[in-house]
């Protein structure tokens, strides 16, 4: 699969319970299913015309990031996605952050540097032209070369098993004014770190990137709520 390619072509192949855990993700995050309703399989299966199958292990995904919880004999229930949510989800992502940018510093390769820097490159073209999936898309690509660097897949693991759900909340709400202008310097001091093979100061832009991440999207989040809604501004 070609890692530039428009992220429409790649869904193409996806798996049926993967389409069927971005369709309820979006209706659990537009409040189509409130927080506390019990959500059942053979409702959903009617819902979205598919077997029961991919409905059980969408949920199971959609456990493993939080949004549902399932109980034995009670099925699945919608869990609230409100500030305190996001602060601990971003919070965990934040720890583990530092771990794997400190791993990624001692192991990374020239050829690993080279290729952060190209996929930064298509981060800014994307921020420039306003598109807000691109810069989704490079950006997850940007963490994921650094994340693999470290060579520790259960944390790997855990890092991107909420991925989904910040960028599908990310979609909804947008970036304030001003934050992709600051996400490529954080992503340019990052890799200035990363040349420089200085394990403190990227573990330190690291937590920093996270934290403007989080405080970001709760803003953007109010901003929605009071109904001023959330835009992407272009980077000039």
């Amino acid at each position: 699969m070609d890692p530039f390619a428009p992220e429409e072509s790649q869904g193409i192949a996806d798996p049926v319970y993967l389409r069927v855990r971005e369709r309820i993700r979006s209706d659990i995050l537009s409040g189509r299913f409130q927080p506390g309703v019990r959500i059942k399989i053979a409702d959903l299966s009617k819902r979205y015309n598919v077997s029961q199958m991919p409905v059980r292990e969408a949920l199971q995904m959609l456990q493993g990031e939080g949004l549902v919880t399932i109980a034995p004999n009670r099925g699945a229930s919608v869990r609230a996605v409100d500030e305190r949510f996001i602060r601990n989800m971003y919070d965990i992502r934040g720890a583990l952050e530092v771990l794997l940018v400190r791993k990624c510093v001692r192991n990374i390769s020239e050829s690993e540097v080279f290729q952060l820097h190209s996929i930064e490159g298509h981060y800014e073209e994307a921020a420039r032209a306003s598109d807000l999936s691109g810069c989704l898309r490079f950006n997850k690509q940007f963490h994921h070369v650094i994340y693999t660097c470290a060579d520790n897949p259960e944390a790997l693991e855990m890092l991107e098993r909420h991925w989904g759900l910040i960028d599908s909340l990310r979609g909804r709400y947008g970036f304030g004014p001003g934050r992709l202008v600051e996400i490529i310097n954080e992503h340019r001091q990052l890799l200035r770190a990363l040349d420089q093979r200085d394990e403190a100061l990227a573990a330190k832009i690291a937590l920093e990137h996270c934290e403007h991440a989080k405080e970001d999207l709760l803003k953007q989040s109010r901003a929605a709520a009071a109904g001023e809604g959330g835009k992407v501004i272009a980077v000039r």
